[in-house]
């Protein structure tokens, strides 16, 4: 894996909106009061004009969003994913609501909120959103992956949950990279099981599988959580013979639940092993902390693809 250097989706995001605010002048952007958070900011500094700030109001910011989306202007509604959750009903409204086009930036998710407490953390948005008919939902891995999906929302009419986090992550793609809101990409190729990681806790995946080596752990990383990419998930589903699923989010509505009902839905006698957050409110530590307590570190899952490759499988 080769990194060269250190972002926060969240700030990627900000940076690239400012960008795309200079290509598309019909491009409204919003946010619930946590512009300094979801970088929003830089957004709003440079067209005052185009950016909205609802205050501590997330319904009113998304029917509002949902509003000027039916009036036909690409909008981006920004929040914390923690506070969305008072939206909930607005955004299936939104869903309902056909040809539009919006983008729901979601920053802080997961656990690796971090110091910020186990309020804060948003550990259920995808089970949330997935119940929702009509949004595309995307968890990119790195800044420069969140550069080109928001651009691609951009250019793409339609209804899109981004699942940003807070700290600052490994930038290990490239812009030259291909990428296509949809796609799975196999990332490590191997022949002992397959791991199938989302959003960003991707990187992690491919440090263990270069700790197990061998070429033992085949990578699989997810981008698009729904649709999911279905084909090419179970190709190295079957190939391998062995599954294990990790996610910065709760087992429950999740990524491994969804590759549970894939496996299922398509005959595909191949045993799961899913690496995800427990049914239980979170605690305050810093990300590398909670991740360890949870057992989604590196190390961790270098241990259960150890365990899982030494599995006799019938």
């Amino acid at each position: 894996m080769n990194i060269t250097g250190k972002i926060s989706l969240r700030e990627a995001f900000g940076q690239e909106l400012l960008a795309q605010g200079k290509i598309w002048p019909d491009l409204v952007v919003l946010d619930a009061g946590t512009s300094n958070s979801t970088y929003s900011q830089l957004f709003g500094q440079m067209f005052p004009n185009r950016f909205f700030n609802a205050g501590i109001n997330e319904l009113g910011m998304i029917g509002l969003a949902t509003g000027m989306a039916m009036a036909g202007r690409r909008v981006v509604a920004c929040d914390m994913s923690i506070f969305l959750q008072h939206a909930y009903a607005h955004l299936v409204t939104a869903a309902r609501q056909g040809d539009i086009h919006l983008i729901v930036a979601a920053t802080h998710t997961g656990v690796t909120v971090g110091a910020d407490g186990g309020s804060a953390q948003d550990v259920t948005d995808i089970g949330r959103m997935r119940l929702i008919p009509n949004f595309t939902i995307v968890a990119p891995w790195d800044g420069n992956q969140t550069r080109l999906a928001l651009r691609q929302m951009l250019e793409q009419p339609g209804l899109y949950y981004l699942r940003l986090n807070r700290p600052a992550l490994p930038i290990f793609t490239s812009l030259e990279d291909p990428f296509q809101i949809g796609r799975a990409y196999r990332l490590v190729e191997g022949n002992g099981l397959t791991l199938i990681a989302m959003g960003d806790i991707v990187h992690q995946a491919i440090e263990a599988a270069e700790k197990v080596g061998e070429s033992k752990v085949e990578i699989i990383g997810v981008a698009t959580v729904e649709p999911l990419d279905e084909q090419t998930i179970l190709e190295s589903a079957a190939k391998t013979g062995k599954v294990i699923t990790l996610e910065n989010h709760s087992l429950v509505g999740g990524l491994s639940e969804q590759i549970a009902g894939l496996l299922r839905a398509s005959h595909l006698a191949v045993p799961l092993w899913p690496m995800a957050l427990p049914r239980e409110f979170g605690t305050s530590g810093e990300p590398e902390e909670l991740l360890k307590l949870y057992q989604l570190d590196v190390d961790s899952v270098v241990r259960l693809c150890q365990e899982v490759i030494q599995t006799a499988v019938l």
